[in-house]
Protein backbone atom coordinates (compact mmCIF):
# COMPACT_ATOMS: atom_id res chain seq x y z
CA UNK A 1 0.00 0.00 0.00
CA UNK A 2 1.05 3.40 -0.58
CA UNK A 3 2.93 5.15 2.00
CA UNK A 4 1.81 8.61 2.60
CA UNK A 5 3.83 11.11 5.39
CA UNK A 6 1.90 13.86 7.05
CA UNK A 7 3.70 15.79 9.57
CA UNK A 8 6.25 14.18 9.94
CA UNK A 9 3.64 10.89 10.84
CA UNK A 10 3.31 7.75 8.20
CA UNK A 11 -0.14 7.35 8.31
CA UNK A 12 -1.71 3.71 9.39
CA UNK A 13 -3.85 1.14 7.30
CA UNK A 14 -7.23 2.82 8.80
CA UNK A 15 -5.78 6.67 8.45
CA UNK A 16 -4.66 5.46 4.30
CA UNK A 17 -8.10 3.84 3.45
CA UNK A 18 -10.37 6.76 3.06
CA UNK A 19 -6.91 8.64 1.52
CA UNK A 20 -6.72 6.28 -1.46
CA UNK A 21 -10.15 5.07 -1.79
CA UNK A 22 -12.14 7.85 -3.54
CA UNK A 23 -15.96 7.79 -3.50
CA UNK A 24 -17.99 10.24 -4.23
CA UNK A 25 -19.34 10.42 -0.36
CA UNK A 26 -17.09 9.38 2.47
CA UNK A 27 -17.59 10.05 6.08
CA UNK A 28 -14.52 9.40 8.14
CA UNK A 29 -15.39 8.94 11.69
CA UNK A 30 -12.39 9.51 14.06
CA UNK A 31 -11.99 8.20 18.06
CA UNK A 32 -10.28 10.96 19.87
CA UNK A 33 -6.54 11.20 19.30
CA UNK A 34 -6.79 8.75 16.04
CA UNK A 35 -5.09 11.51 13.67
CA UNK A 36 -7.98 12.68 12.42
CA UNK A 37 -6.34 16.40 10.86
CA UNK A 38 -3.50 14.10 9.70
CA UNK A 39 -5.90 12.24 7.55
CA UNK A 40 -7.67 14.84 5.86
CA UNK A 41 -4.66 16.45 5.34
CA UNK A 42 -3.36 13.30 3.73
CA UNK A 43 -7.06 13.52 1.53
CA UNK A 44 -5.81 16.78 0.44
CA UNK A 45 -1.87 15.84 -0.55
CA UNK A 46 -2.98 12.40 -1.81
CA UNK A 47 -5.71 14.00 -4.73
CA UNK A 48 -3.19 17.15 -5.35
CA UNK A 49 -0.36 14.67 -5.92
CA UNK A 50 -1.85 12.73 -8.42
CA UNK A 51 -3.81 15.04 -10.45
CA UNK A 52 -7.32 13.92 -9.58
CA UNK A 53 -7.83 18.47 -8.59
CA UNK A 54 -6.22 21.34 -8.31
CA UNK A 55 -5.56 23.48 -5.38
CA UNK A 56 -8.71 26.38 -6.43
CA UNK A 57 -10.88 23.13 -6.81
CA UNK A 58 -10.47 21.75 -2.99
CA UNK A 59 -12.10 23.45 -0.62
CA UNK A 60 -11.75 22.52 2.97
CA UNK A 61 -14.32 23.92 5.28
CA UNK A 62 -13.82 23.95 9.77
CA UNK A 63 -15.95 26.08 11.95
CA UNK A 64 -13.68 28.34 13.27
CA UNK A 65 -11.18 31.11 12.41
CA UNK A 66 -8.46 29.60 14.46
CA UNK A 67 -9.23 26.19 13.20
CA UNK A 68 -9.50 27.04 9.43
CA UNK A 69 -5.91 28.66 9.94
CA UNK A 70 -4.79 25.65 11.30
CA UNK A 71 -5.74 23.14 8.52
CA UNK A 72 -4.19 26.16 6.02
CA UNK A 73 -1.00 26.42 7.51
CA UNK A 74 -1.24 22.72 7.59
CA UNK A 75 -1.79 22.10 4.03
CA UNK A 76 0.88 24.55 2.94
CA UNK A 77 3.40 22.69 5.17
CA UNK A 78 3.00 19.40 3.58
CA UNK A 79 1.70 20.50 0.14
CA UNK A 80 3.56 23.33 -0.41
CA UNK A 81 0.44 25.12 -2.30
CA UNK A 82 -3.17 26.48 -0.73
CA UNK A 83 -6.25 25.20 -1.21
CA UNK A 84 -9.27 27.02 -0.52
CA UNK A 85 -9.91 26.80 3.24
CA UNK A 86 -12.75 29.19 4.90
CA UNK A 87 -15.56 28.56 7.38
CA UNK A 88 -18.98 27.76 6.73
CA UNK A 89 -19.41 32.14 6.96
CA UNK A 90 -16.26 32.78 5.23
CA UNK A 91 -17.78 30.88 2.01
CA UNK A 92 -21.58 32.12 2.44
CA UNK A 93 -19.13 35.68 2.20
CA UNK A 94 -17.76 34.58 -1.13
CA UNK A 95 -20.38 33.59 -2.51
CA UNK A 96 -22.69 36.40 -1.62
CA UNK A 97 -19.91 38.53 -2.72
CA UNK A 98 -19.77 36.63 -6.46
CA UNK A 99 -23.68 37.63 -5.91
CA UNK A 100 -22.76 40.79 -5.69
CA UNK A 101 -25.09 41.38 -3.10
CA UNK A 102 -24.24 43.96 -0.64
CA UNK A 103 -24.66 44.13 3.08
CA UNK A 104 -22.67 44.79 6.24
CA UNK A 105 -21.87 42.62 8.30
CA UNK A 106 -24.02 43.12 12.16
CA UNK A 107 -22.08 43.62 15.37
CA UNK A 108 -22.00 40.01 17.25
CA UNK A 109 -23.02 41.78 19.98
CA UNK A 110 -26.21 43.44 18.08
CA UNK A 111 -29.11 40.82 19.66
CA UNK A 112 -27.69 41.67 22.97
CA UNK A 113 -28.71 44.71 22.63
CA UNK A 114 -31.98 44.64 21.09
CA UNK A 115 -33.05 42.09 23.82
CA UNK A 116 -31.33 44.83 26.51
CA UNK A 117 -32.87 47.62 24.74
CA UNK A 118 -36.47 45.78 24.98
CA UNK A 119 -36.81 45.73 28.39
CA UNK A 120 -35.28 48.78 29.16
CA UNK A 121 -37.64 50.84 26.89
CA UNK A 122 -39.42 48.77 24.74
CA UNK A 123 -41.06 46.44 27.17
CA UNK A 124 -41.68 49.03 29.71
CA UNK A 125 -43.89 51.63 27.44
CA UNK A 126 -46.36 48.51 26.21
CA UNK A 127 -48.84 47.74 28.39
CA UNK A 128 -49.42 44.21 27.28
CA UNK A 129 -46.04 43.47 26.80
CA UNK A 130 -45.44 44.69 30.85
CA UNK A 131 -48.12 42.25 31.97
CA UNK A 132 -46.78 39.37 30.37
CA UNK A 133 -43.27 40.14 31.71
CA UNK A 134 -44.95 40.15 35.23
CA UNK A 135 -46.26 37.04 34.89
CA UNK A 136 -42.99 35.47 33.45
CA UNK A 137 -41.12 37.06 36.43
CA UNK A 138 -44.43 35.81 38.64
CA UNK A 139 -44.38 38.68 40.35
CA UNK A 140 -47.51 41.41 40.96
CA UNK A 141 -47.77 43.94 38.58
CA UNK A 142 -47.79 46.82 41.45
CA UNK A 143 -43.98 45.99 41.86
CA UNK A 144 -41.70 48.55 40.36
CA UNK A 145 -40.29 47.77 37.50
CA UNK A 146 -37.09 48.25 38.56
CA UNK A 147 -37.58 44.81 40.73
CA UNK A 148 -37.51 42.78 37.36
CA UNK A 149 -34.30 44.23 35.94
CA UNK A 150 -32.67 43.92 39.10
CA UNK A 151 -33.49 40.28 39.73
CA UNK A 152 -31.34 37.12 39.25
CA UNK A 153 -33.89 35.91 36.95
CA UNK A 154 -33.44 38.54 34.48
CA UNK A 155 -29.87 37.35 33.19
CA UNK A 156 -31.53 33.79 32.50
CA UNK A 157 -34.48 35.23 30.83
CA UNK A 158 -32.31 37.04 28.55
CA UNK A 159 -30.01 33.96 28.10
CA UNK A 160 -33.24 32.07 27.06
CA UNK A 161 -34.42 34.68 24.48
CA UNK A 162 -31.06 34.92 23.09
CA UNK A 163 -30.59 31.50 23.01
CA UNK A 164 -34.02 30.35 21.14
CA UNK A 165 -33.48 33.13 18.57
CA UNK A 166 -29.92 31.88 17.83
CA UNK A 167 -31.51 28.69 17.97
CA UNK A 168 -34.22 29.27 15.39
CA UNK A 169 -31.96 30.89 12.60
CA UNK A 170 -29.41 27.78 12.86
CA UNK A 171 -32.10 25.63 12.16
CA UNK A 172 -32.37 27.67 8.77
CA UNK A 173 -36.21 29.03 9.62
CA UNK A 174 -37.27 32.46 8.76
CA UNK A 175 -40.16 34.98 9.83
CA UNK A 176 -43.28 32.86 8.59
CA UNK A 177 -42.18 30.12 11.02
CA UNK A 178 -41.87 32.28 14.41
CA UNK A 179 -45.18 33.52 13.03
CA UNK A 180 -46.05 29.70 12.97
CA UNK A 181 -44.52 29.00 16.37
CA UNK A 182 -46.43 32.19 18.08
CA UNK A 183 -49.54 30.81 16.98
CA UNK A 184 -49.14 26.95 18.04
CA UNK A 185 -47.69 28.31 21.30
CA UNK A 186 -49.25 31.63 21.90
CA UNK A 187 -49.89 30.23 25.66
CA UNK A 188 -46.71 30.52 26.72
CA UNK A 189 -45.93 34.31 27.66
CA UNK A 190 -42.25 34.21 26.96
CA UNK A 191 -42.88 33.81 23.31
CA UNK A 192 -44.99 36.95 23.28
CA UNK A 193 -41.27 38.57 24.26
CA UNK A 194 -39.22 36.46 21.61
CA UNK A 195 -41.90 37.06 19.45
CA UNK A 196 -41.36 40.83 19.63
CA UNK A 197 -37.69 40.92 19.81
CA UNK A 198 -36.88 38.52 16.82
CA UNK A 199 -39.31 41.36 14.75
CA UNK A 200 -37.39 44.46 16.29
CA UNK A 201 -34.02 42.58 15.91
CA UNK A 202 -34.68 41.52 11.98
CA UNK A 203 -36.27 44.74 11.47
CA UNK A 204 -33.24 46.93 12.91
CA UNK A 205 -30.77 44.78 10.86
CA UNK A 206 -32.67 45.25 7.66
CA UNK A 207 -33.25 49.15 8.28
CA UNK A 208 -29.32 49.23 7.91
CA UNK A 209 -28.67 46.62 5.62
CA UNK A 210 -26.82 44.24 7.78
CA UNK A 211 -26.47 40.53 8.23
CA UNK A 212 -25.48 38.34 10.81
CA UNK A 213 -23.69 34.92 10.81
CA UNK A 214 -26.73 32.75 9.87
CA UNK A 215 -28.24 35.47 7.96
CA UNK A 216 -25.11 35.32 5.59
CA UNK A 217 -25.54 31.20 5.04
CA UNK A 218 -28.95 31.54 4.70
CA UNK A 219 -28.76 34.48 2.05
CA UNK A 220 -26.24 32.74 0.64
CA UNK A 221 -28.66 29.36 0.20
CA UNK A 222 -31.07 31.13 -1.33
CA UNK A 223 -29.47 32.40 -3.90
CA UNK A 224 -27.82 29.33 -5.05
CA UNK A 225 -31.54 27.72 -4.28
CA UNK A 226 -32.68 30.35 -7.56
CA UNK A 227 -29.66 31.08 -9.30
CA UNK A 228 -26.84 29.03 -11.02
CA UNK A 229 -23.15 29.89 -10.19
CA UNK A 230 -19.78 28.87 -11.32
CA UNK A 231 -18.46 27.75 -8.16
CA UNK A 232 -15.12 25.51 -9.18
CA UNK A 233 -14.75 23.18 -6.26
CA UNK A 234 -14.57 18.98 -7.34
CA UNK A 235 -13.93 18.24 -3.68
CA UNK A 236 -15.73 19.63 -0.43
CA UNK A 237 -13.61 18.36 2.88
CA UNK A 238 -15.61 19.39 5.97
CA UNK A 239 -13.96 18.63 9.15
CA UNK A 240 -15.95 18.33 12.68
CA UNK A 241 -19.21 17.33 10.68
CA UNK A 242 -20.88 16.33 13.92
CA UNK A 243 -21.28 20.30 14.82
CA UNK A 244 -22.99 20.75 11.87
CA UNK A 245 -26.23 22.82 11.95
CA UNK A 246 -29.05 22.22 9.60
CA UNK A 247 -29.08 25.75 8.07
CA UNK A 248 -25.13 24.77 7.14
CA UNK A 249 -26.51 21.91 5.64
CA UNK A 250 -28.97 23.04 3.50
CA UNK A 251 -26.21 25.14 2.78
CA UNK A 252 -23.44 22.12 1.82
CA UNK A 253 -26.30 20.47 -0.37
CA UNK A 254 -27.19 23.76 -2.93
CA UNK A 255 -23.42 23.64 -3.46
CA UNK A 256 -23.64 20.38 -4.08
CA UNK A 257 -26.42 20.45 -6.70
CA UNK A 258 -24.29 23.26 -8.61
CA UNK A 259 -21.31 21.34 -8.12
CA UNK A 260 -21.36 17.67 -8.44
CA UNK A 261 -19.01 17.79 -5.81
CA UNK A 262 -17.54 14.79 -3.92
CA UNK A 263 -18.00 14.79 -0.19
CA UNK A 264 -15.49 13.85 2.32
CA UNK A 265 -17.03 14.50 5.85
CA UNK A 266 -14.64 14.36 9.03
CA UNK A 267 -16.00 13.92 12.49
CA UNK A 268 -16.72 11.83 15.84
CA UNK A 269 -20.52 11.21 17.41
CA UNK A 270 -18.93 10.85 20.46
CA UNK A 271 -17.79 14.70 20.84
CA UNK A 272 -20.98 16.24 19.90
CA UNK A 273 -21.04 18.74 22.41
CA UNK A 274 -22.61 22.24 20.91
CA UNK A 275 -26.35 21.23 20.15
CA UNK A 276 -27.18 24.09 22.52
CA UNK A 277 -25.67 26.32 19.69
CA UNK A 278 -28.04 24.52 17.10
CA UNK A 279 -25.74 21.95 15.83
CA UNK A 280 -27.90 18.61 15.00
CA UNK A 281 -26.14 15.28 15.33
CA UNK A 282 -28.66 13.27 12.78
CA UNK A 283 -27.21 15.03 10.36
CA UNK A 284 -23.85 13.55 11.08
CA UNK A 285 -25.77 9.65 11.89
CA UNK A 286 -27.66 9.63 9.37
CA UNK A 287 -25.22 11.18 6.66
CA UNK A 288 -25.51 7.83 4.70
CA UNK A 289 -29.59 7.90 4.56
CA UNK A 290 -28.88 11.86 2.68
CA UNK A 291 -26.09 10.00 0.48
CA UNK A 292 -26.59 6.04 0.24
CA UNK A 293 -23.69 5.47 -1.77
CA UNK A 294 -21.47 6.76 1.12
CA UNK A 295 -18.45 4.71 2.12
CA UNK A 296 -17.70 4.79 5.66
CA UNK A 297 -14.78 4.48 7.56
CA UNK A 298 -13.35 4.09 11.02
CA UNK A 299 -10.33 5.91 12.85
CA UNK A 300 -10.23 3.40 15.95
CA UNK A 301 -6.39 3.49 16.79
CA UNK A 302 -5.90 6.27 18.91
CA UNK A 303 -2.27 7.83 19.75
CA UNK A 304 -2.94 10.08 22.85
CA UNK A 305 -4.31 8.02 25.32
CA UNK A 306 -3.48 4.49 27.25
CA UNK A 307 -5.96 1.73 26.19
CA UNK A 308 -6.89 1.88 30.22
CA UNK A 309 -8.34 5.08 29.62
CA UNK A 310 -9.94 4.07 26.08
CA UNK A 311 -11.41 1.11 27.44
CA UNK A 312 -13.02 2.81 30.30
CA UNK A 313 -14.53 6.34 28.83
CA UNK A 314 -15.29 4.12 25.82
CA UNK A 315 -17.77 2.12 27.93
CA UNK A 316 -18.92 5.02 29.68
CA UNK A 317 -19.84 6.78 26.11
CA UNK A 318 -21.63 3.85 24.70
CA UNK A 319 -24.28 4.15 27.12
CA UNK A 320 -25.44 6.68 24.75
CA UNK A 321 -28.24 4.95 22.19
CA UNK A 322 -28.13 7.22 19.46
CA UNK A 323 -24.58 6.71 18.24
CA UNK A 324 -22.18 5.03 15.92
CA UNK A 325 -20.74 2.56 17.94
CA UNK A 326 -16.36 2.72 17.58
CA UNK A 327 -14.16 0.25 20.17
CA UNK A 328 -11.20 2.44 20.52
CA UNK A 329 -7.05 0.92 21.26
CA UNK A 330 -3.95 2.04 22.05
CA UNK A 331 -0.64 0.78 22.09
CA UNK A 332 -0.04 2.77 25.24
CA UNK A 333 -0.46 1.51 28.47
CA UNK A 334 -1.14 3.30 31.75
CA UNK A 335 -1.92 1.57 35.45
CA UNK A 336 -5.47 3.18 36.43
CA UNK A 337 -5.14 6.25 34.37
CA UNK A 338 -8.37 7.85 35.82
CA UNK A 339 -8.01 8.58 39.49
CA UNK A 340 -10.61 10.28 41.38
CA UNK A 341 -9.94 12.17 44.29
CA UNK A 342 -12.65 12.38 47.09
CA UNK A 343 -12.18 15.78 48.98
CA UNK A 344 -13.90 17.09 52.37
CA UNK A 345 -11.51 20.52 51.81
CA UNK A 346 -11.87 22.61 48.54
CA UNK A 347 -9.19 25.04 49.35
CA UNK A 348 -6.45 22.50 49.62
CA UNK A 349 -7.31 19.32 47.02
CA UNK A 350 -6.05 21.33 44.14
CA UNK A 351 -2.71 22.06 45.99
CA UNK A 352 -2.54 18.25 46.94
CA UNK A 353 -2.54 16.86 42.96
CA UNK A 354 -0.48 19.64 41.77
CA UNK A 355 2.45 18.55 44.05
CA UNK A 356 1.74 14.76 42.46
CA UNK A 357 2.46 15.70 38.95
CA UNK A 358 6.06 15.54 37.44
CA UNK A 359 7.65 18.60 36.80
CA UNK A 360 7.34 20.19 33.64
CA UNK A 361 4.82 18.24 32.80
CA UNK A 362 1.79 20.28 30.23
CA UNK A 363 -1.58 20.45 32.55
CA UNK A 364 -4.89 21.43 31.63
CA UNK A 365 -7.45 22.45 34.55
CA UNK A 366 -10.92 21.54 32.96
CA UNK A 367 -14.07 22.85 34.64
CA UNK A 368 -17.53 22.69 33.35
CA UNK A 369 -18.37 26.39 33.80
CA UNK A 370 -16.05 29.95 33.27
CA UNK A 371 -16.20 30.11 37.11
CA UNK A 372 -15.16 26.68 38.52
CA UNK A 373 -11.48 27.58 38.68
CA UNK A 374 -12.28 30.16 41.79
CA UNK A 375 -13.50 27.56 43.91
CA UNK A 376 -10.15 25.76 43.99
CA UNK A 377 -8.14 28.59 43.85
CA UNK A 378 -9.06 30.91 46.83
CA UNK A 379 -5.94 30.31 49.26
CA UNK A 380 -3.36 29.79 45.89
CA UNK A 381 -1.17 32.58 44.67
CA UNK A 382 -0.89 32.52 40.89
CA UNK A 383 -0.39 34.46 38.23
CA UNK A 384 -2.12 34.60 34.91
CA UNK A 385 -0.47 34.84 31.46
CA UNK A 386 -1.52 34.75 27.91
CA UNK A 387 -3.88 31.81 26.31
CA UNK A 388 -5.37 30.81 29.83
CA UNK A 389 -1.88 29.47 31.22
CA UNK A 390 -1.69 30.15 34.79
CA UNK A 391 1.88 30.17 36.78
CA UNK A 392 1.49 28.74 40.42
CA UNK A 393 3.99 30.52 42.80
CA UNK A 394 4.08 26.91 44.76
CA UNK A 395 4.43 25.04 41.23
CA UNK A 396 6.67 27.39 39.07
CA UNK A 397 8.12 23.56 37.14
CA UNK A 398 4.58 23.38 35.54
CA UNK A 399 2.89 24.62 33.38
CA UNK A 400 -0.90 24.65 33.32
CA UNK A 401 -3.61 26.34 31.56
CA UNK A 402 -7.27 26.46 32.20
CA UNK A 403 -10.21 25.81 30.21
CA UNK A 404 -13.85 24.89 29.86
CA UNK A 405 -14.32 21.48 28.19
CA UNK A 406 -16.14 23.21 25.19
CA UNK A 407 -13.06 25.14 24.72
CA UNK A 408 -10.62 22.44 25.05
CA UNK A 409 -12.32 19.76 22.02
CA UNK A 410 -9.23 19.44 19.87
CA UNK A 411 -6.76 20.08 22.05
CA UNK A 412 -4.36 17.85 24.22
CA UNK A 413 -2.19 17.78 27.23
CA UNK A 414 0.15 15.59 29.23
CA UNK A 415 -2.15 15.74 32.66
CA UNK A 416 -5.74 16.59 32.64
CA UNK A 417 -6.98 17.68 36.17
CA UNK A 418 -11.06 18.25 35.92
CA UNK A 419 -12.81 20.29 38.36
CA UNK A 420 -16.26 20.63 40.34
CA UNK A 421 -17.50 17.30 39.46
CA UNK A 422 -20.16 17.58 41.97
CA UNK A 423 -23.94 17.05 42.30
CA UNK A 424 -25.00 20.81 42.19
CA UNK A 425 -26.94 22.24 39.63
CA UNK A 426 -24.02 23.97 38.30
CA UNK A 427 -21.74 21.13 38.69
CA UNK A 428 -20.49 18.58 36.17
CA UNK A 429 -23.32 17.15 34.81
CA UNK A 430 -24.82 20.04 34.73
CA UNK A 431 -28.30 19.82 36.35
CA UNK A 432 -29.88 22.23 34.24
CA UNK A 433 -32.48 21.63 31.72
CA UNK A 434 -33.42 23.16 28.62
CA UNK A 435 -36.33 25.18 28.64
CA UNK A 436 -39.37 23.87 27.37
CA UNK A 437 -39.66 26.34 24.81
CA UNK A 438 -36.63 24.92 22.86
CA UNK A 439 -38.84 22.09 21.95
CA UNK A 440 -40.34 24.26 19.49
CA UNK A 441 -37.18 24.21 17.60
CA UNK A 442 -35.05 21.08 18.60
CA UNK A 443 -35.97 17.57 19.69
CA UNK A 444 -35.77 16.56 23.12
CA UNK A 445 -32.63 14.91 24.32
CA UNK A 446 -34.35 11.33 25.25
CA UNK A 447 -31.56 10.02 26.82
CA UNK A 448 -30.89 11.43 30.35
CA UNK A 449 -27.50 13.44 29.89
CA UNK A 450 -27.13 12.55 27.06
CA UNK A 451 -24.60 16.05 25.79
CA UNK A 452 -23.34 16.37 29.04
CA UNK A 453 -22.25 12.74 28.74
CA UNK A 454 -20.08 13.20 25.46
CA UNK A 455 -19.00 16.60 27.46
CA UNK A 456 -17.32 14.37 30.03
CA UNK A 457 -15.99 12.17 27.82
CA UNK A 458 -14.36 15.10 25.76
CA UNK A 459 -12.81 16.06 29.49
CA UNK A 460 -11.56 12.31 29.92
CA UNK A 461 -9.93 11.78 26.62
CA UNK A 462 -8.02 15.07 27.01
CA UNK A 463 -4.89 13.84 28.18
CA UNK A 464 -2.17 11.78 27.51
CA UNK A 465 -0.94 9.93 30.48
CA UNK A 466 -3.26 10.38 33.53
CA UNK A 467 -6.64 12.31 34.27
CA UNK A 468 -7.66 13.58 37.79
CA UNK A 469 -11.17 14.20 38.60
CA UNK A 470 -12.19 16.37 42.07
CA UNK A 471 -14.95 15.84 43.28
CA UNK A 472 -16.46 16.64 47.24
CA UNK A 473 -16.79 13.63 49.42
CA UNK A 474 -20.33 14.19 50.09
CA UNK A 475 -21.88 15.33 46.53
CA UNK A 476 -20.30 13.77 44.28
CA UNK A 477 -21.02 13.49 40.34
CA UNK A 478 -23.32 11.08 39.53
CA UNK A 479 -20.55 10.32 36.60
CA UNK A 480 -17.81 9.69 38.85
CA UNK A 481 -20.52 7.89 40.90
CA UNK A 482 -20.77 5.73 37.71
CA UNK A 483 -17.25 5.67 36.72
CA UNK A 484 -15.68 4.53 40.40
CA UNK A 485 -16.79 0.90 39.53
CA UNK A 486 -14.41 0.39 37.15
CA UNK A 487 -11.04 -1.56 37.09
CA UNK A 488 -9.20 1.45 35.29
CA UNK A 489 -9.70 4.01 38.47
CA UNK A 490 -8.11 4.65 40.91
CA UNK A 491 -9.51 6.31 44.48
CA UNK A 492 -7.25 9.33 45.96
CA UNK A 493 -8.43 10.98 49.02
CA UNK A 494 -7.66 14.91 48.90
Amino acid sequence: MKKIIVNGYELDDEQLKPVLDNPHYSLIIAGAGSGKTLTLIGKIKYLLENNLAKPEEICAISFTNEATNNLKQNIWKNCQVSVVTKTFHKLALWILKEAKITYAIAPESLLSFVIEEFFQTECFNNSFLKRKCYKIFNIPTFFKWSYILESEKYLGIKKQIHTFISLFKANGLFSEDMQSFFQKASNEPLLYLIYAIYIIYETEKKGQNLFDFDDMILEATKYLQNNSMAIPFKYLIIDEFQDTSLCRFQFILEILKQTNASLCVVGDDYQSIYHFSGCDLTIFLNFQKFFPETKIYKLEKTYRNSDELVKTAGKFIKKNPSQVIKDLRSDKHFVKPIKIVYYKNINTVLEKVLAKIPANQKIFLLGRNHFDLKKYTKNLSFEAKEEAELVFARFPQHKIRFLTVHAAKGLESDVVIILNLENTLYGFPSLLQDEKIYSLIKKEQPFPFEEERRLFYVALTRTKTCVYLLTPKYTPSRFVTEIKKENNVEILRG
